[in-house]
């Protein structure tokens, strides 16, 4: 860092905001030739990584409303890419599980939207992202606090 000015907490948050907005940007044009947002591509990822999961704890996971989890599922659904099934155990909640376009879509999305990521971290040794990655583990686990 060049001085202790970018230690202060507004340009901490102005530059994460900035990082934030660089990665989107990036990311919005390979998504978008898939027709599918950013949002809707974060939700799909995590329930193609649990297989089936409530829409209580996506909601929980992406910290988004469950109003707007409920949206996201159902554009999914709209799509083919989700399916949503009542939970035996819980007669109010429902199980979101991928579908097989919903898988492929996925697998198809993450080699373009890693080379995006890729293009944005040029000049990052493995070691400084893994330790910005840890940084963003602590953070989040600390506000859970």
């Amino acid at each position: 860092m060049k001085n202790n000015k970018q230690l202060n907490a507004y340009n901490t948050g102005l530059l994460q905001g900035k990082a934030y907005a660089v990665l989107y940007e990036k990311l919005e044009v390979p998504l978008s030739k898939y027709n599918i947002s950013i949002p809707e591509w974060k939700l799909l990822g995590q329930v193609f990584e649990s297989e089936r999961i409530k829409l209580s704890d996506l909601a929980d996971i992406l910290r988004y409303d469950p109003p707007m989890v409920t949206k996201l599922v159902k554009n999914l659904e709209k799509k083919g890419l989700l399916k949503r099934t009542p939970d035996p155990n819980d007669v109010r909640a429902k199980i979101v599980t991928p579908t097989a376009n919903g898988k492929k879509l996925i697998l198809k999305i993450e080699p373009f939207a890693k080379n995006a990521i890729a293009n944005v971290l040029k000049g990052v040794t493995r070691t400084e992202l893994e330790t910005y990655l840890k940084v963003l583990n602590k953070m989040v686990q600390n506000s859970k606090r």
